[in-house]
């Protein structure tokens, strides 16, 4: 089945079975498949993700409900302008390999329909993420053999709490089941799905743009950049000890009769110095980054075969509603 494609930025999907969602739809393009469509056809939400520019070819198809234009207001370039709000109510998973241009319309080839309880089956399984975005999560360090990880966010619909967790015990590294479950969340956000080709693709850029914020956190030395990513945040003690110390010694300074700029500057050198002295990290730059990110954040970027983490997504559940 060929079904028309609007691509997704923000990584928002319904839930595949029925859920409903709306949405804004600035790009007119897309705005004028869904008007074109109307609430009889299906059209194919498809994420597209940003550094590797390209539409990841697995989302959801839905059907149009009530449409309405309203005036939105943009911040860059300020403006205002006219955007389609509409519902839309998922009626399915479905993936293509190919693409074609009809006049303005970009359409998926061949869309098939794909069952993730089927997948899961044949030893392929995968983690739901239309329907719900995932927020935050946490990783246990409580033994080699007992090691959950549990993973935090909402419905799109009702805005009620969803969880999913698992114990990788025996199976993964504290590091490694931290570095796991920001892979996680960054791939239900991003690509709507957590499969083991995308999780291992998101490990890889969570602990690239861990390891940066290391680098340049020293390099600017700026504590406060250590453990940012374009995802969030990662709670680890690295990033605890910098907010902590960073607080109090620009405290210190301002007590002393420092101005505020002159309190950020030595406080940044001084808590810098504090975190090395509590972490005992080397001063060597090329080590200090990666003792950072293992010794400090928790985290392993040494990267896991497909077994392995085909392994860690059968202790998922499929989604957090089962």
């Amino acid at each position: 089945m060929d079904l028309p494609v609007i691509p997704v930025v923000n990584g928002v999907l319904p839930r595949p079975d029925g859920g409903s969602l709306k949405g804004i739809f600035l790009d007119p393009s897309a705005a004028r498949t869904l008007q074109r469509l109307g609430g009889e056809n299906l059209c194919l939400l498809l994420p597209y993700i940003h550094g590797r520019e390209r539409l990841y070819p697995a989302g959801v198809a839905v059907k149009a409900g009530k449409m309405w234009t309203q005036d939105v207001y943009l911040l860059e370039p300020q403006r205002k302008v006219s955007a389609l709000f509409a519902e839309v109510q998922g009626m399915g998973r479905y993936r293509s390999s190919s693409f074609r241009l009809e006049k303005d319309l970009l359409v998926a080839e061949d869309a098939e329909s794909l069952d993730l309880g089927k997948l899961r089956g044949e030893g392929y399984p995968c983690i739901e993420g239309g329907g719900w975005q995932a927020l935050e999560g946490q990783t246990l360090r409580k033994g080699y053999d007992d090691l959950p990880v549990s993973i935090h966010g909402v419905d799109y619909e009702d805005g009620s709490p969803l969880e999913l967790e698992a114990n990788l015990g025996g199976i993964l590294s504290p590091e490694h089941a931290h570095t796991v479950e920001h892979g996680i969340i960054r791939c239900l956000n991003q690509y709507g799905l957590c499969t083991s080709r995308t999780l291992a693709a998101a490990m890889a850029a969570e602990a690239s743009e861990l390891r940066h914020s290391v680098d340049v956190g020293y390099r600017l030395r700026a504590p406060e950049i250590f453990g940012v990513t374009s995802t969030g945040s990662c709670g680890n003690p690295l990033a605890h000890l910098a907010q902590f110390h960073l607080a109090r010694e620009i405290l210190k300074g301002v007590e002393s009769g420092q101005s505020l700029l002159e309190s950020v500057e030595t406080g940044r050198k001084r808590a810098l110095s504090r975190i090395a002295e509590d972490l005992e990290l080397t001063a060597s730059a090329g080590l200090r980054v990666m003792q950072g990110l293992k010794k400090g954040m928790w985290h392993d970027d040494s990267r896991l075969d497909s077994p392995t983490l085909v392994r860690v997504l059968q202790r998922f559940p499929p989604s957090p509603w089962q």
